[in-house]
């Protein structure tokens, strides 16, 4: 059960057909049981995000929301409701990645920094120790309208998202259905395809973001979607080519340590 006397803000993001691609956002705002307001609805759409860029988009909206009229409406009392874990389960390590200088222990960048600390500020004007709880989506019919507003947003774009790198990329070979996850690595020796590159950092020392198709030579297909990096200083791949890697031992931050280019695979 929520706090009847809370106002509460149901969020949502959502980047669709692709991943990235065009992004919306979508929020309910439901007032508390006594003031018998109606709720209000928020969306908007970008032209081109990421999932969870426009899930935190709604968060740091749901805040803007409450510090311009939480006073007028005389509320007090703020919960965010989140189908996101990428935001439910990091919200709290913020202030731990902003005195690690946003970087992990293997030296990795967190994405989407300028959004956390964008949300890390504007958490804090609340002044009303804001709570943040995550719920499953479209389990209810408020969660559904949120879920429907973020997608409204994605279809129809009009602002963009300044933060967002686009990169360049193709579109996938794989037959996955599930997004790029982090590649294993274990000193693997793999055929790879390139579909999308991501600068991450400003300078010779910062990597880059490297997804690609996995190539089973089994059952000679595209079989998975993977992320690993590669050390701006020394990027030689090309999207929508194909490559052998040698990868690291370190599944937590897999580095391609040798490329060798090969004939394109359909």
């Amino acid at each position: 059960m929520y706090d009847p006397n809370a106002v509460k803000i149901y969020t949502d993001g959502s980047a669709r057909p692709t991943n990235p691609g065009p992004g919306g956002i979508g929020l309910v705002i439901e007032f508390p049981d006594n003031l018998e307001l109606k709720n209000i609805e928020i969306s908007e759409g970008y032209f081109e995000s990421t999932n969870n860029r426009m899930e935190l988009m709604a968060m740091i909206k749901a805040f803007e929301w409450f510090i311009s009229e939480g006073p007028i409406k005389k509320l007090s009392r703020l919960i965010i409701i989140t189908d996101s874990e990428y935001v439910f389960n990091n919200y709290k390590n913020i202030n731990y990645w902003r005195n690690s200088e946003w970087k992990d222990r293997y030296g990795k960048p967190y994405e989407n920094k300028d959004l956390w600390e964008k949300f890390l500020k504007i958490e804090q004007r609340t002044k009303s120790q804001p709570e943040i709880r995550w719920e499953k989506g479209k389990t209810r019919p408020i969660l559904d309208r949120v879920d429907k507003l973020a997608k409204e947003g994605s279809g129809h774009p009009k602002k963009k998202d300044s933060g967002f790198q686009s990169g360049k990329f193709t579109s996938t070979r794989s037959r996955s259905k599930k997004g790029a996850t982090l590649y294993p690595a274990n000193n693997q020796e793999e055929i790879i395809r390139v579909y999308r590159k991501n600068i991450y950092g400003k300078n010779e020392n910062e990597l880059y973001k490297i997804t690609f198709d996995l190539y089973d030579i089994n059952e000679k297909i595209y079989k998975e979607k993977y992320v690993a990096y590669s050390w701006k200083s020394c990027i030689t791949l090309k999207r929508n080519n194909c490559y052998k890697i040698q990868f690291n031992d370190n599944p937590k931050m897999p580095m391609l340590v040798i490329v060798k280019p090969i004939d394109y695979i359909k």
